[in-house]
């Protein structure tokens, strides 16, 4: 195992250094999610190798390897049996609080995307009142960049 690690913005999620490698499966996650609906929109792919991959300093390898990813024939189970979850304080709540975000990067947070969410909260066992609370979460962020928006 690669001692190779990246720093996570501890501000915005509270931790402070995770292993290079756990990221790649992250991203493979999310974007399972994110493609449940049939596709990976652009603004999504963006939001996980521009937005999120520079906030954390992700590496143009995985970037690259995120970019292949083969979304229609992931497996979210085999995905999380690849990261040892446990090792990171919330990790199963902050996987499915990005998998919103980045569902949601282009204005659709699709009914497939939401079916995806839950069945991987499911497998992670996040209650589905703690995904509630996330999904409300997230569209009160959307509204105050909003309304940031318009009123600056």
């Amino acid at each position: 195992m690669s001692t190779d690690v990246v720093k996570f913005s501890p501000s915005f999620y509270g931790i402070q250094m995770i292993p290079e490698e756990c990221w790649l499966d992250y991203g493979f996650a999310l974007l399972t999610i994110a493609g449940s609906d049939g596709e990976v929109s652009d603004p999504e792919l963006e939001w996980l190798t521009i937005d999120l991959a520079e906030s954390v300093g992700i590496s143009e390898d995985i970037i690259g390897e995120w970019e292949e990813f083969d979304f229609e024939d992931a497996d979210l189970e085999e995905i999380f049996t690849n990261i040892n979850v446990k090792s990171f304080a919330s990790f199963n709540k902050l996987l499915i609080y990005d998998a919103i975000r980045m569902s949601y990067a282009d204005d659709d947070y699709s009914e497939e995307e939401k079916e995806k969410v839950y069945e991987a909260a499911s497998m992670l066992k996040v209650s589905n009142e703690a995904v509630l609370a996330i999904e409300s979460l997230i569209e009160m962020e959307r509204a105050a960049d909003k309304l940031r928006n318009i009123m600056l």
